[in-house]
């Protein structure tokens, strides 16, 4: 989701980047701001209003930095590695190489970043009652902080996951079960509630107070409820997965087809025949590509009985292809990074099998349906 941002630098080794989203939420936040502070003092300048609340609106996207800080921080001190923490059009998010490995890891993790967020809402609390008698501007610029952080560190304590709440909740469920798999699933479960109760709350304030405010509690629910399917799939993989290789999961007795054999024939004798939509080719002893069905559409239909499968075949200096060590999660990146179906297996230069997608699927379902 990250892909498209830029790097703004880096703290304690971790990279601080602004997803193109975030420009989105800035000036929108910046101009209510300019209207609230106009509307409630007509007497300041314009140009003050409006440096005012593009410098508040920054510092506040400041403290969201050092909300995810806080959580990366101690993520560090317990093991885990932070690539990076970005801003986007719905916060910050920091992104670590791997999941807390105890209840207590996670707890600690998830509670530092709303501990930062109340501590900044003192902060900013204090700075405004000591400076509105010397400067209003700045007293109403605290005071703005103060609440804003405030509310940040609420809501993000709210029990479900993906919100730091929700990860509280599902570190105390593992350490009194001692079981991640169920705090995952009540935590996730949670989170899709927030979701729902979010978007519900959008959909009747769009209708009955304000379209704006609506849309946007809408759109945080809807990002909710798909982060919280998307973290609840992501552990069931790693935990399925956990310490499996390509060479544990490949098959090794693939389907191969000979480089010469038309389009044609392999569709009829060989696709049909065995219901697999994909081979190897051969030619002369030698694994020399990979053809599908989808490599088919290449060629139109009435060419296929005089061309040969090797001429839409991908060769296999092209393939995606993956070490029998490679870790499955890995596997699975590649192939939706790519869109892969099949993946080939590399043992000593030579291809000694593949990972199907379906298999993969398959044993993810039934280990979902056994979690159910």
């Amino acid at each position: 989701m990250f892909e498209n941002s830029f790097r703004l630098g880096s703290v304690a080794g971790i990279r601080i980047g602004v997803h193109y989203t975030w420009f989105v939420i800035f000036l929108l936040l910046s101009s209510l701001l300019y209207n609230s502070f106009s509307y409630q003092h007509p007497e300041w300048d314009k140009t003050i209003a409006l440096l005012t609340a593009v410098i508040t609106t920054l510092v506040f996207f400041a403290s969201i930095v050092l909300h995810e800080l806080g959580h990366s921080l101690v993520a560090i001190k317990r093991g885990i590695s932070v690539r990076s923490i970005t801003l986007f059009i719905f916060g910050g998010v920091a992104q670590t190489e791997k999941e807390s490995e105890s209840a207590q890891t996670e707890f600690l993790v998830a509670i530092a970043g709303p501990l930062v967020s109340f501590g900044l809402a003192a902060l900013f609390f204090l700075l405004a009652v000591w400076l509105s008698p010397v400067s209003e501007v700045a007293g109403e610029a605290f005071e703005w902080l103060a609440t804003i952080n405030l509310m940040v560190a609420i809501f993000n304590m709210a029990p479900g996951f993906p919100l730091d709440g929700g990860r509280v909740f599902r570190a105390l469920v593992w350490g009194f079960t001692g079981d991640a798999a169920k705090g995952m699933r009540w935590a996730v479960f949670a989170g899709k509630a927030v979701a729902y109760l979010l978007m519900g709350m959008g959909i009747l304030a769009a209708i009955q107070t304000n379209l704006l405010n609506g849309i946007w509690l809408f759109g945080i629910g809807w990002f909710l409820l798909v982060s919280a399917q998307a973290s609840g799939q992501s552990f069931t993989i790693n935990r399925v997965f956990q310490r499996t290789h390509a060479g544990d999961l490949m098959e090794r007795d693939v389907p191969v087809v000979a480089s010469t054999v038309s389009i044609a024939d392999w569709v009829e004798d060989y696709v049909f025949a065995k219901g697999t939509r994909a081979f190897l080719v051969a030619e002369q002893g030698d694994i020399v590509g990979l053809i599908t069905l989808s490599d088919c559409n290449k060629i139109p239909r009435e060419r296929w009985q005089d061309t040969a499968v090797k001429m839409v075949m991908t060769p296999i200096a092209s393939l995606h292809s993956v070490g029998i060590d490679t870790d499955i999660t890995a596997v699975l990146q590649l192939m939706a990074a790519h869109s892969l179906n099949q993946v080939p297996v590399i043992d000593d230069s030579a291809i000694v099998g593949w990972i199907d997608r379906d298999r993969l699927i398959k044993i993810l379902k039934v280990h979902t349906e056994a979690d159910a």
